[in-house]
């Protein structure tokens, strides 16, 4: 265990978090310790039979786990279907989180896969990959912010992106080939997804209207978690191998992802910004240090992947403007 607030600061105002990929891996154990340190948790996640009961049930036990008793009355969890790799799903789903709950304190999202396969579009015809790590995320931020403006955390509400913050390299055709239709490949994809969010949540962070949420672009390090379920038994088995020979658990990694989250629940964040101003998106290393931004970071990229996200979400009914979504 890291860092706990009190029951004190919980019960004083009770807070909301909503965790993306909330059904397994690193999304599943972030619930459980947000749900232990007394956070109400809005799960979203794909739906089956059962799902829902058994998310709640998961995320009640894991606040009684707590033994905040006092606390009980207060939270509750919620499981909220929705298949990311449907933008039109995102767009339903993040309005009936904004419609039901007029405050969220912390986004986080998690939704992601591993494969080697190529360019692979879902039924919107966007690549799968790069919709569940990029276009879905951006998608779930920009349609909350409402929600996310009205916390009143002390040191303001979170929004984090868990993929490759500080760890990917820049993807530099994001001029030429902007949603890898020509130039897909696994590094591309995994670069694009990267860059893209340290270029869009820094824009969002740098707009008047978001100046007080606190936007954070994550990388989780190795988890001896599911990840990889969806590549060939030729490579899933190497790879379960090595994450239990070196892994972190799921749960020691929630431990560092959800540090900034408690730190704004009781105080201020202890990151900082990679370019040390006031503004901006923060990059947290596995280990919850600072990280850095690429050296591909600038104001002409930044507005070019805007324009793109724009582009592609507006094709789902999703409309960027200043940060707010109409």
């Amino acid at each position: 265990t890291r860092y706990r607030i009190t029951t004190n600061e919980i019960m004083n105002t009770p807070k909301r978090a909503v965790v993306v990929g909330a059904t397994n891996g690193i999304g599943k154990a972030i619930s459980c310790r947000l749900a232990a340190d007394g956070f109400s948790v809005v799960a979203v996640g794909r739906n089956k039979e059962g799902r829902a009961d058994e998310i709640v049930k998961n995320l009640t036990e894991c606040s009684l786990a707590a033994k905040k008793s006092e606390q009980d009355a207060t939270t509750q969890h919620e499981f909220r279907p929705c298949d990311a790799f449907s933008l039109a799903q995102v767009k339903e789903c993040a309005a009936g989180i904004v419609r039901d709950h007029s405050k969220i304190d912390a986004l986080v999202m998690t939704q992601g896969m591993a494969t080697i396969q190529g360019f692979t579009p879902t039924s919107e015809g966007n690549d799968e990959k790069l919709t569940l790590h990029f276009w879905s995320r951006a998608a779930f931020a920009a349609l909350l912010l409402p929600s996310l403006r009205a916390s009143s955390m002390p040191g303001g509400p979170v929004v984090m992106t868990i993929l490759s913050g500080g760890v990917h390299s820049p993807y530099t055709k994001y001029k030429e080939d902007p949603e890898l239709r020509k130039n897909y490949s696994v590094k591309n994809a995994a670069d694009g997804a990267g860059f893209y969010s340290d270029l869009f949540f820094d824009k969002l962070a740098k707009q008047p209207s978001n100046q007080g949420i606190n936007f954070i672009h994550s990388a989780p390090g190795f988890v001896d978690s599911n990840w990889g379920t969806e590549m060939p038994f030729y490579l899933k088995a190497p790879v379960r191998f090595m994450q239990k020979l070196g892994g972190k658990s799921p749960s020691k990694c929630a431990s560092f992802m959800v540090e900034p989250i408690l730190q704004c629940a009781s105080g201020d964040i202890g990151l900082v910004r990679p370019s040390s101003t006031a503004q901006g998106l923060f990059i947290m290393n596995e280990d919850a240090t600072s990280g850095k931004l690429t050296k591909l970071h600038t104001e002409e990229a930044i507005k070019s992947v805007w324009d793109t996200a724009g582009t592609v979400l507006g094709r789902a009914g999703i409309a960027l403007d200043d940060g707010t979504c109409n």
